[in-house]
C-alpha cells in the first residue's frame, strides 16, 4: 500500500466519522476533505475542479428546479386536492388510495417535495378522520422512497449511480432500467405497510390532531415574568406554576445566572426568565398564564391582532431551510414574519439551552403563533412546512400542464435518448423559468445546495479513490473476504453494506463512493459489474430503520410524533426484506 492510498482511506473514514459527528455540515465536510487533496497533491486542482462540471451535478440541480416547478404550478397540489373528496373511513382506505399514489408520483418527482406537499393533506384528513397522524406519516415517507427507485430521476442517488458507473467505463441506468425490480420492491413494502407494518405504527397525537391533546410530544419553551405579574414576589410553590399537570419547571435564571435555590423555594421576581419542558396543552396553559411573557421584549414588530383571532400552528423546518443553524434570537421571527415562537420540539435530543439561543435544525418542530394573515403569509416561505392543508391556491397553476408536459418531455426523450439526461434536465428546466411556471429566484432557492455540494466532495473522493488504486485495493479486499463464496454472496454483501452506511450517511455520499469500489470488484471476480451497480442503487435507496437516513424519514419524524424507536421497529424488518429479494432478483434480472 502507498502512502497516497493510506492517506485517502484514512481521509475517507475521517471524513464518514465527522458525518456521522455532525459538528460540522456535511457539506462543508465534503469540501474540506477536497481541499485536503488538493494540499497533499493526491489531486490537482484541475482534477478536483472538473468535478464540478460532472453530468451528475448539472442533473441533480435540474431535477430540483423541475419539482420546484411542479411544485409552485400546484400540479401535485391538484392530485393531492382530490383525495380531500374521499369519504376515508379508516388508516386502511386512506393508505391504500395515498400509497400508491404517492410511490407514482415520486417515481417522476424529487420524493423529498412530494412528502412535503402531501405531508399536509395526510395530516388533515387524518384530524377530519380521527386518525393518528402517526398512522399515516411514516407510510407516506417509505411509499415515496419505494416510487423514487423505479426510474432513473426518482431520486437523485440513481442519477449520480449512474454517472459514478460512467466513469468507470460502464454503460448509464436506463430510464426505465430499474423499474421491474423497483415495482417489486415498491409492490412489497406496500403489502407490508398494509399488513405487518401497520400493526408496529405508534398511535400518537399532535397538534393537528386536536390542541388540547395532553399525549403529545414534549417541548421546550422560555417564559419572562413581565412587569407588575401577579408572581412577582411569591415563591413557585405558592403560584399556580407549582400546579400544571402537564409542565415542569427545569430552572430559574436572573440577570444572566441560574439560581440554586430549590425551585420550589425561589421567590420570583420582574425579568426571571422560567426555562420549562410540557407537552402541547402544557404551553397553551403557559400562554393563558397571566403575568408570563413567552419572550422578554415585546416591541419588536409582531403584528396586531386586533380584531383578528390569533392562531397558533405547529411548523416544521424544511430541508433546504435558511433558518438552519441559526438561533431563534439571531431570526427574530417576530420583526421578520410577525409572529411569536412559543417552543421547539427536538425528537431525541433534550433542549435545555436558552430558548433564544436554540439552534434551529432540519426537522424541527415549531410552535408559532400568529395572525391569520402572518401564518398564511409562512406558505409561501420555503422555509416553513405548515403543518396544515392550505387554504390558498398555488400562485403559478394556470402553468400546471405545462409544467407537467416539460416533465414528461424529459423522460419520453430520456427513453428515446435524443440527448443525455443531463442535457434534457437543463433545458426543461430553462424552459420552466423562461414560460413562469417558477421565477429565477424560486428557482435558485430549490436547489439544494448542501446537497450539491456534498455530491461534488465525494465525486472528488471518488475520483482520488480511482487515481490512487484505492478502490481497487478496496474490492481485492472484499473478494478476498466473500469471493469464495460466489458473485451472488458478494451482491448481497454489496446491498447490505450500502443500505447500512446509508443508516448513518448521507445515500447520495454512499452511492457515490462505492459505486467505483464494487465496479471493481466485479472486475476481479471476472463477471459483469451491472447487478453489483444496481445493488448499490437500491441499496442506497433502503433506508428504513431510522429517520435521519432519507430526508423524508426527517420530515415526518417530528411531524408525526415519532421515536427513533419506532422507525427501528417498523423500518428494521422491511430493510431485512428487501434485502433478501434483492439478493434473490438481483441476480435473476440482471445475470451475473
Amino acid at each position: 500500500m502507498t502512502w497516497e492510498i493510506g492517506f485517502v482511506l484514512l481521509l475517507l473514514l475521517t471524513t464518514f466519522i465527522a458525518m456521522v459527528w455532525e459538528k460540522w455540515s456535511v457539506d462543508v465536510v465534503a469540501l474540506g476533505a477536497v481541499g485536503l487533496l488538493i494540499a497533499f497533491k493526491i489531486l490537482t486542482p484541475n482534477d478536483a475542479f472538473e468535478v464540478f462540471s460532472n453530468e451528475a451535478v448539472i442533473t441533480v440541480a435540474c431535477m430540483f428546479v423541475l419539482s420546484a416547478g411542479l411544485e409552485f404550478t400546484g400540479a401535485i397540489d391538484a392530485i393531492s386536492d382530490r383525495l380531500e373528496r374521499f369519504g376515508f373511513k379508516s388508516d386502511v382506505s386512506l393508505l391504500l388510495v395515498t400509497l400508491p399514489l404517492v410511490g407514482t408520483i415520486s417515481a417522476f418527482v424529487n420524493n423529498t417535495p412530494v412528502v412535503v406537499v402531501f405531508m399536509p393533506v395526510i395530516i388533515s384528513l387524518a384530524a377530519r378522520n380521527n386518525i393518528a397522524p402517526s398512522r399515516l406519516l411514516m407510510p407516506l415517507s417509505f411509499a415515496a422512497i419505494f416510487g423514487g427507485t423505479c426510474t432513473l430521476i426518482g431520486t437523485s442517488t440513481n442519477i449520480l449511480v449512474s454517472s459514478a458507473a460512467v466513469s468507470q467505463h460502464q454503460a448509464p441506468l436506463g430510464m426505465f432500467e430499474l423499474t421491474k425490480l423497483g415495482v417489486i420492491l415498491g409492490v412489497v413494502g406496500l403489502v407490508y405497510m398494509l399488513t405487518l407494518g401497520r400493526k408496529l405504527l405508534p398511535r400518537r397525537e399532535t397538534l393537528s390532531s386536536i390542541l388540547q391533546s395532553t399525549e403529545s410530544r414534549q417541548y421546550f419553551t422560555e417564559a419572562v415574568v413581565a412587569a407588575r405579574s401577579p408572581l412577582v414576589g411569591r415563591k413557585i410553590a405558592e403560584t399556580p406554576l407549582a400546579s400544571m399537570r402537564n409542565s415542569r419547571i427545569l430552572d430559574v435564571t436572573r440577570a444572566g445566572e441560574i439560581i440554586t435555590s430549590p425551585l420550589n423555594e425561589i421567590a420570583l421576581t420582574q425579568g426571571d426568565r422560567l426555562r420549562i419542558t410540557s407537552v402541547l396543552s402544557g404551553v397553551m396553559e403557559l400562554k393563558d398564564q397571566h403575568g408570563l411573557q413567552f419572550q422578554s421584549d415585546d416591541n419588536l414588530g409582531l403584528e396586531t391582532l386586533g380584531m383578528q383571532k390569533a392562531r397558533v400552528m405547529e411548523s416544521v423546518i424544511g430541508p433546504n431551510s435558511e433558518l438552519i443553524g441559526k438561533t431563534i434570537r439571531q431570526v427574530n421571527f417576530r420583526q421578520r414574519f410577525g409572529i411569536l415562537i412559543l417552543a421547539v420540539h427536538r425528537q431525541g435530543k433534550n433542549l435545555r439551552e436558552n430558548f433564544e439561543d436554540v439552534h434551529l435544525d432540519f426537522g424541527d418542530t415549531i410552535l408559532m403563533e400568529g395572525t391569520e394573515s402572518a401564518i398564511e403569509k409562512l406558505r409561501a416561505d420555503r422555509n416553513f412546512l405548515l403543518l396544515a392543508a392550505a387554504t390558498t391556491k398555488p400562485r403559478r397553476r394556470r402553468r400546471r400542464w405545462l409544467a407537467m408536459a416539460l416533465v414528461a418531455a424529459v423522460v419520453v426523450c430520456a427513453v428515446v435518448k435524443v440527448l443525455p439526461i443531463s442535457a434534457l434536465a437543463l433545458i426543461a428546466a430553462v424552459l420552466m423559468v423562461m414560460t413562469g411556471c417558477v421565477s429565477v429566484d424560486d428557482a435558485y432557492k430549490s436547489i439544494s445546495w448542501k446537497v450539491v455540494m456534498l455530491i461534488i466532495g465525494t465525486l472528488a473522493m471518488g475520483l482520488a479513490l480511482e487515481r490512487t488504486n484505492g478502490a481497487s485495493l478496496i474490492a481485492h479486499e472484499l473478494i478476498r473476504g466473500l469471493g469464495k463464496l460466489g458473485p451472488v454472496a458478494v451482491v448481497s454483501a454489496i446491498f447490505a453494506l450500502t443500505s447500512l452506511l446509508t443508516t448513518f450517511l448521507s445515500n447520495n455520499a454512499v452511492a457515490v463512493l462505492l459505486t467505483p469500489i464494487v465496479v471493481n470488484a466485479a472486475n476481479e471476480l471476472g463477471v459483469d459489474p451491472r447487478p453489483f451497480i444496481v445493488a448499490v442503487a437500491f441499496g442506497a435507496s433502503a433506508s428504513f430503520a431510522t429517520p435521519v437516513g432519507y430526508q423524508t424519514n426527517t420530515l415526518v419524524y417530528g411531524a408525526g410524533g415519532y421515536r427513533f424507536s419506532d422507525f427501528v421497529r417498523v423500518g428494521l424488518p422491511l430493510n431485512i426484506l428487501f434485502w433478501l429479494l434483492a439478493t434473490w432478483l438481483i441476480p435473476f434480472f440482471w445475470p451475473l
